[in-house]
């Protein structure tokens, strides 16, 4: 799909890496570069890499921005950043997504491709794009300058550390010696349809709420709940925190229930071969529950 805006300020391709499907902060980044007056191409989520590249080179994208969720969509960062730089490319590579990070794009990535940027969040894309797309020679120096830091120190991190050789760690492998626990009540997978949310707000983990929020309290005011005692961001936190209330509350009304939720746990037998851990089929798991749709 195509954001057209007037008086483009750039073309920008945008993708999820292929084998991911995962591309909430993508289309996120697209409307906010498309709000800024950037031509937006997005390609969708399981995009191969070949394609990716084609398309920018038809194109003739100013930047190229990847995003994935899942830990081997890395790996395929790092085989576009090899490609790029095989091909010869000059065309800035953004990096973005929840698996993705400064520490990696600097150690994994950056060696393969020079001209890598880590995007942290969406808000963040603009900036980025602007000061690539004008060749802001300071702003590319410091994050060539930030990239070096991080190797040196993720370096010194790995000389500090004793690794322990593989066969020394099988050769301590777990030994249960206490009686055998008793068997689950059910094995296999539960369906639980329109669950009660009720029972579960009070386990919800907030912390990554309030990340993805960028709000993160300081030491020792970073935790929910102490975080509303933060000087800084306690007090949007807290705000926030109550919307979030409200809407949980509309949420577990049954006159005004915004949607359904659905848990759909599994658990099932396993069994060690070597180094190898596998599934084991049972009586039990014949057959799965039906899943019925719903909202």
């Amino acid at each position: 799909s195509k954001v057209e805006g007037s008086g483009n300020k750039g073309t920008v391709v945008l993708a999820t890496v292929k084998g991911d499907v995962h591309d909430i902060g993508k289309n996120i980044v697209g409307v906010v570069l498309g709000c800024n007056n950037y031509r937006v191409i997005d390609l969708g989520v399981m995009c191969p890499m070949e394609k990716i590249l084609a398309t920018a080179l038809k194109e003739k994208a100013d930047i190229i921005g990847v995003s994935g969720l899942i830990t081997p969509s890395l790996r395929e960062m790092v085989n576009i950043a090899n490609e790029m730089t095989k091909r010869g490319l000059t065309t800035p590579l953004l990096i973005g997504g929840a698996t993705t990070s400064r520490k990696h794009t600097a150690v994994k990535i950056w060696p393969a491709y020079d001209l890598v940027i880590y995007v942290p969040d969406a808000s963040r894309a603009v900036n980025v794009a602007t000061s690539l797309i004008n060749k802001d020679a300071k702003y590319l120096q410091g994050v060539r300058t930030l990239y070096e830091k991080v190797q040196q120190d993720h370096t010194k991190t790995m000389q500090r550390k004793e690794i322990t050789p593989l066969p020394e760690c099988r050769e301590k492998k777990f030994v249960c010696t206490s009686p055998t626990p008793p068997p689950p009540n059910q094995l296999g997978v539960q369906v639980f349809n329109n669950y009660d949310l009720r029972e579960v707000v009070d386990l919800i983990d907030w912390k990554p709420f309030f990340d993805v929020w960028q709000l993160r309290g300081r030491y020792p005011n970073r935790s929910y709940p102490k975080i509303f005692d933060d000087k800084t961001v306690g007090f949007e936190a807290k705000k926030l925190f109550d919307e979030a209330q409200t809407m949980l509350s509309d949420s577990c009304d049954v006159t005004t229930r915004l949607c359904c939720y659905w848990a759909v746990p599994g658990l099932l037998g396993g069994r060690r071969r070597g180094n190898r851990a596998r599934g084991r089929q049972t009586e039990h798991l014949s057959h799965a529950p039906s899943t019925d749709k719903g909202g």
